[in-house]
């Protein structure tokens, strides 16, 4: 975040900073976040449930509500910090300067996720630190790519790096205390079923790519309508 503020600072660019949270205008997105955020984590335990994968274990609302609220306002705290420079100066940037769109994303997911790894090892609970690193570090980068497509589409829709600070805050709020305390994974299956897994990366990134696809099309019909 520092950087991205110091070289908006130096250059005296502040157009394209998203800093607007543009609620009125981006109310039914912010709606959007919170379900979606909820039905890809709900997607995930349906699967983990009928393959016998996964399975919630000793689960009880009140204190889970407790831990998300929490969470919440520490992930908001955190993810500003990162989105600020992820996709309130990378993407904005490297959108302007008409790079191809997905090889942007995985520039931005590189740095992302490389930035990850000097701290990862203390989150006990992410099941990719249990596992063997040949297996666990590449499908983490391309977790990270899956999510730099959808976190990155929602902030290029709202054009608001608040959207997708609630997004990434959110996500995080309601997953960790439900690895952490409840989630039961067969062992040797969470490349599969954990929040890290091959499923909720095939979910992250189809929901990216049709999110994608949307802004192109509404960006066509825009231009046909001023031609």
């Amino acid at each position: 975040m520092l950087v991205a503020l110091l070289m908006r600072t130096v250059t005296h660019d502040w157009s394209d900073t998203g800093f607007k949270p543009a609620i009125r205008k981006n109310t039914w997105w912010y709606i959007f976040i919170i379900l979606v955020s909820c039905v890809m984590m709900g997607l995930l335990l349906l699967v983990g449930k009928v393959t016998s994968l996964s399975s919630v274990s000793g689960f009880s609302m009140s204190p889970y509500l407790k831990m998300v609220l929490l969470g919440m306002v520490v992930f908001f705290i955190t993810t500003t910090f990162e989105e600020i420079g992820w996709r309130g100066y990378m993407v904005p940037k490297l959108a302007s300067i008409g790079i191809n769109t997905y090889l942007a994303y995985a520039i931005v997911a590189v740095i992302w996720a490389t930035w990850h790894m000097s701290y990862i090892n203390e989150l006990t609970w992410v099941s990719s630190v249990q596992e063997d690193v040949p297996s666990s570090i590449p499908r983490l980068y391309l977790m990270f790519f899956a999510y730099s497509i959808l976190y990155n589409e929602i902030r290029l829709i709202t054009g608001s790096v608040w959207s997708v600070v609630l997004f990434h805050s959110f996500v995080n709020a309601i997953q960790h205390p439900l690895a952490a305390e409840y989630l039961k994974i067969v062992p040797g299956q969470e490349y599969l079923v954990s929040f890290s897994g091959l499923f909720m990366i095939a979910f992250a990134g189809i929901l990216g790519i049709a999110l994608n696809r949307c802004r192109m099309r509404n960006a066509g019909l825009s231009k046909s309508f001023t031609m």
